[in-house]
């Protein structure tokens, strides 16, 4: 009985033994059989360089755009056609290329003509204006100066000229011609200048000053005249000689009092004895009295002279005087006037005039414009070359459309120089630099490679490409090819490779051959006897076919070019755990990605 178990037991075992054999040859067959299937790319180690493959589109540097310079819609009625190549004789000929409808511009014309008429002749009568205003002003200005003068000289014909000068400068007045001329030529530079807001109302230092300047200082009180009348005795003056009339005068009854006072003494003398009359000595008494009236005569006119007239005469003139200085000061202020207001009026004039002026010219320059004729040798394209196909779409350029102004009718690019226009994506923006040097295939010439370098990168990302796709994220690249190629055309499509760097010495396998899970750990699928191992590997530089191996891969190893199907059983086997990879994250999923 116990022998029998035994025969149980053992045969069970052989049963699970011979299962489980059976199983292993069966995955080991499965999996050789899948490695085998796996394509594989021996790691290599040697120079690898680093560029940014990019698509554009072949572009002349310079364009010669000839635009619609009319303001107003307009139609086209003639246009040369599209690819038309303009010659050095058709630029010395002045070939037409674009005639443009004329009809508005010619009514515009002909409307502006009248308001243009009218404002020549409003801009002439200003003119004139002006210069009458300024005649007036001059003979106002000489008017009142000659008044001044003339006050002045009254003054000094008085009182003579070293006593005339002594008063005005008391009174704070120019005290002679001289000085006189002076003021009135500080005046004189004021009469035609325009009145401005900082010259009716100084505020500052200097105006201040210039204003202090130009006024005469007043003197407060009256002037006592008589100490002048005392000291000038030896002036020449109409005072002194009404003076000296009136002294002599005085002097002269003075003495005839005295032959008169002698004469009845004597008469009365001679009466007491009877040698002559009563009546003769009465006469010689009457003559006395009259001498007498006479000399208290002369001395009132003397004191009345000294006391009242000279003063007066004397304030009448200064007071002449100064009116005339204070009438030349309130010319030269309503000359001021007069002037700011012509003057106002004539730069309104001039201003409509020189903008009239300008508008016609305008307009006739837009009536040249309907006529767009060579002037650069090229090849025509219609619209704008910089433009998108959607806008020339919207914007086509034939026989009897509009065209509006501004708006881009035909380009001439200049075939001297030519570039590719391309977009490089915000990862791989920050590997490429101006003046980088590239490669240039294009598809319409497989077989020949063109050099150039990186001229233009924008600093911010190209609108237009995230407005359907916001998540896209280019910058606008201009690439300048080396050399001229006559049979580069605009529009031609291009790849461009971007030398970024180059690695003399490293390992480096094909892009598709890592993996990157979602905590941005690198793998590949390593071929050992037959079965792929998932391996951590540390990356390094890239571009779009390989990606440099800095740990976890030995020259000659072959690693799968695909993930295999099989992956989760190999996720299985035990592995180290990867080390942290030196590439930034970004450039990884990137390179991890590519096809």
């Amino acid at each position: 009985m116990m022998k029998s178990r035994k025969t149980i037991t053992w045969i069970t075992l052989a049963g699970v033994g011979t299962v489980s054999a059976w199983l292993l040859w069966s995955w080991l067959a499965g999996g050789s059989k899948a490695a085998a299937q796996v394509p594989t790319f021996t790691v290599q180690r040697g120079p690898l360089e680093i560029n940014v493959l990019q698509g554009g589109e072949i572009r002349a540097l310079q364009n010669l755009e000839l635009k619609s310079e009319i303001e107003i819609p307009t139609k086209i009625l003639s246009l040369i056609p599209e690819g038309y190549l303009v010659t050095e004789e058709d630029v010395k000929n002045a070939k037409v290329l674009v005639e443009l409808d004329d009809t508005e511009v010619k009514q515009k014309i002909q409307n502006h003509e009248i308001d243009f008429q009218t404002t020549v002749s409003n801009f002439i009568d200003a003119d004139q204006n002006r210069e009458i205003q300024k005649s007036e002003n001059q003979s106002l200005f000489r008017a009142s100066k000659e008044t001044g003068i003339f006050a002045l000289m009254d003054f000094e014909k008085y009182l003579g000229r070293e006593v005339t000068s002594a008063i005005l400068t008391k009174a704070g007045l120019p005290k002679d011609v001289a000085d006189f001329e002076k003021y009135s030529t500080v005046l004189e530079s004021q009469a035609d200048t325009p009145i401005t807001a900082d010259a009716a109302n100084p505020k500052s230092p200097a105006d201040k000053a210039a204003a202090k300047k130009a006024a005469p200082a007043a003197t407060a009180g009256r002037i006592d005249f008589s100490p002048f009348l005392e000291a000038g005795s030896t002036s020449d003056g109409e005072a002194q000689q009404k003076l000296r009339q009136l002294e002599d005068e005085l002097l002269l009854r003075k003495a005839e009092l005295a032959v008169a006072k002698q004469k009845v003494d004597a008469s009365g003398r001679l009466a007491e004895k009877n040698y002559i009359s009563k009546a003769q000595l009465e006469n010689d008494q009457v003559t006395h009295e009259k001498v007498a009236l006479s000399v208290k005569t002369a001395e009132t006119q003397l004191q009345l002279f000294k006391a009242y007239e000279f003063n007066k005469q004397c304030s009448t003139l200064l007071s002449n005087y100064r009116e005339a200085i204070n009438k030349l000061q309130r010319t030269i202020r309503e000359n001021r006037s007069r002037m700011a207001q012509v003057e106002t009026r004539y730069m309104t004039a001039k201003r409509r005039h020189e903008m009239e002026v300008a508008q016609r010219e305008n307009l006739e320059t837009q009536l040249k414009a309907c006529v767009i004729k060579a002037t650069q040798p090229g090849l025509v394209a219609y619209g704008d070359l910089n433009a998108s196909s959607s806008y020339n779409y919207n914007n086509s350029i034939e026989e009897g459309s509009s065209v509006r102004f501004r708006q881009t009718i035909l380009t001439i690019p200049d075939m001297s120089q030519m570039g590719v226009k391309v977009n490089v994506h915000e990862s791989q923006v920050k590997k490429v630099h101006i003046g980088q040097r590239t490669l240039i295939r294009v598809d319409a010439e497989p077989g020949k490679l063109l050099e150039g370098k990186v001229a233009e990168l924008a600093i911010l990302p190209d609108s237009n490409s995230s407005r359907y796709t916001p998540n896209l994220k280019v910058y606008p690249a201009t690439i300048h090819i080396d050399g001229f190629h006559p049979w580069l055309k605009p529009g031609m499509n291009a790849k461009v490779e971007i030398i970024i760097n180059h690695l003399a010495d490293v390992l480096y396998v094909p892009v598709q051959s890592i993996e990157v899970d979602q905590q941005d750990h690198h793998y590949c699928y390593v071929n050992q006897g037959g079965s792929l191992q998932r391996r951590p590997v540390v990356t390094g530089h890239f571009n779009d076919e390989f990606i440099e191996v800095r740990d976890g891969l030995e020259p000659g190893e072959n690693v799968a070019l695909t993930l295999p199907k099989k992956a989760e059983l190999e996720d299985a086997q035990p592995g180290a755990r990867p080390p942290a990879s030196p590439a930034k994250s970004k450039e990884k999923n990137i390179a991890a990605a590519k096809p």
